[in-house]
């Protein structure tokens, strides 16, 4: 789905991976962006952003996480989620207490039921689901597809920036290379960076504009 001509198109496409909820930085850097290429050829990496997000709490941030079965595969596209644990239920009971008195928790969080709700078999699909779902609610309109083959960063055309890897739990030098512009969050008086997108959904969606630049 890239050119192997590297000259062939003056707009950006952004190689990233799929993440749950993804966070504020990820959204930023897909902002930027003209085409979206999400990688889907990579094996799937344990405690990253593929299957957690963390949010503002009333204790501080908090990590919600998607188990996932062990054995069901190496590549990402294979990954099948555990619902032997009722993480769903989890996962919309704590967005809904830390979140319930946020000024556009009406807005977003019956849509982010309906997806949990459906009980998606894999990763990859509960993912996807969820990045739309967030770019639709906040007027992102992205060309978005799949890789086709892993391609190593050295052979990328030009006008693909890669990301792969680049937004991760264990490493915060790129976030913090992102600066993001405070806004009223729920809890505290203290600013919490670097947290999904879900915090500006449900605090401040009118002026993510000016957030996600």
């Amino acid at each position: 789905m890239i050119s192997s001509d590297k000259n062939t198109s003056n707009k950006l496409t952004l190689l990233i991976d799929l993440h749950y909820f993804p966070s504020i930085p990820y959204i930023k850097e897909l902002a930027k962006a003209d085409h979206i290429m999400l990688e889907a050829n990579e094996t799937f990496q344990k405690q990253t952003y593929r299957n957690r997000c963390e949010i503002a709490t009333a204790n501080g941030k908090e990590a919600l996480i998607v188990p996932v079965m062990h054995g069901s595969g190496g590549f990402i596209k294979d990954i099948k989620i555990d619902y032997s644990q009722r993480w769903f239920q989890i996962h919309d009971r704590t967005l809904r207490a830390a979140y319930g008195k946020s000024p556009f928790f009406d807005f977003i969080m019956d849509d982010i039921s309906a997806v949990l709700a459906r009980k998606t078999v894999y990763l990859w699909d509960l993912n996807y689901n969820m990045l739309t779902l967030c770019l639709e609610k906040l007027t992102l309109n992205k060309d978005i597809f799949e890789s086709n083959a892993y391609i190593m960063t050295e052979d990328l055309p030009e006008n693909v920036i890669d990301m792969r890897g680049k937004i991760n739990p264990q490493s915060n030098q790129h976030q913090r290379q992102i600066v993001s512009q405070n806004y009223q969050q729920v809890f505290g008086n203290e600013f919490v960076t670097d947290l999904s997108i879900l915090d500006v959904l449900f605090c401040a969606v009118l002026d993510s504009p000016q957030i996600l630049r």
